[in-house]
């Protein structure tokens, strides 16, 4: 067992917790200011790209960092691959199940822009 390197990032699931925080923040804003739907939309929009980021982070992050190199970018492509199926699978349902469309891309480009924003928090 290499003792060198832990098996798994201990902080994998940072952006996905603050990707559904911020969800549901702008959600309860939606909510007092628009109504339930607009504000289900915000939280489902912010849910789906938090959930493709945890696929991302289980397919790279949450395995062992000492494997070679050609497996590491087998993962990295395979975890970009299902990060993007389900962006774009969650975000045809939540929009063409009753929600309104535009509120649902918000809270996907709240929760992107999150991504962007906390870079340098996420690196450390």
């Amino acid at each position: 067992m290499n003792r060198a390197s832990p098996p798994v990032s201990p902080h994998a699931h940072r952006l996905p917790v603050l990707q559904l925080a911020l969800g549901c923040a702008a959600a309860a804003i939606a909510g007092a200011w628009v109504g339930r739907e607009a504000a289900l939309a915000w939280l489902a929009g912010a849910a789906v790209i938090a959930a493709a980021q945890w696929v991302f982070s289980w397919r790279t992050e949450l395995r062992s960092r000492s494997a070679p190199a050609a497996r590491m970018f087998t993962r990295l492509l395979l975890g970009t691959v299902l990060k993007w199926l389900v962006v774009g699978a969650g975000l045809a349902l939540a929009m063409t199940n009753g929600l309104p469309p535009a509120h649902v891309l918000g809270g996907a480009l709240l929760a992107a822009l999150a991504q962007i924003f906390t870079l340098p928090w996420l690196l450390r």
